[in-house]
């Protein structure tokens, strides 16, 4: 295995660790969606929101970092990382890089003024929530995708 088919496979058993994290904070969250009254949301909830932002931030990023990773092996151009969305649409691992930008807007929407408005806290969490299956799908495609391509697997590292 070349070095950089060894550092996608190292990227995506990082990935499968994350997608545990994120899967066990998205089903403690379940109880909390749809919320009405976000000033009523509990302390312990409100650890619990902060844990799956953190998470789902994270698994975002680090599905974009192994996509990239994976551009770069298919030898396409990376400079933009519009040209890696298209490439991962391309092979279906994306339904589209235009919901990517905006769940990955989501994100960065979160991450930076969450607590500052209700309204916009129940919303920015509520898109996330909505959003985490299509990261989990994601993350399923691209998996099978290496496993189809280059023959990794969980015991490929």
């Amino acid at each position: 295995m070349t070095g950089h088919l060894h550092l996608i496979a190292r990227k995506l058993d990082h990935l499968r660790r994350m997608r545990r994290y994120l899967e066990h904070s998205f089903k403690r969250c379940s109880d909390i969606f749809p919320a009405t009254n976000w000033q009523a949301v509990s302390m312990e909830q409100h650890e619990m929101l902060a844990a799956y932002r953190v998470r789902f931030s994270e698994f975002q990023e680090h599905l974009g970092k192994t996509m990239r990773a994976i551009a770069i092996e298919e030898e396409v151009d990376v400079e933009r990382f519009g040209s890696v969305l298209a490439f991962m649409e391309k092979l279906c691992v994306l339904e589209s890089a235009d919901r990517w930008k905006m769940i990955r807007e989501i994100r960065n929407a979160v991450n930076h003024e969450y607590e500052e408005d209700a309204e916009r806290f129940s919303l920015f969490f509520t898109e996330m929530f909505k959003a985490t299956p299509e990261l989990f799908a994601c993350h399923d495609k691209l998996v099978s995708f290496c496993a189809e391509a280059y023959g990794l697997g969980s015991s490929s590292i």
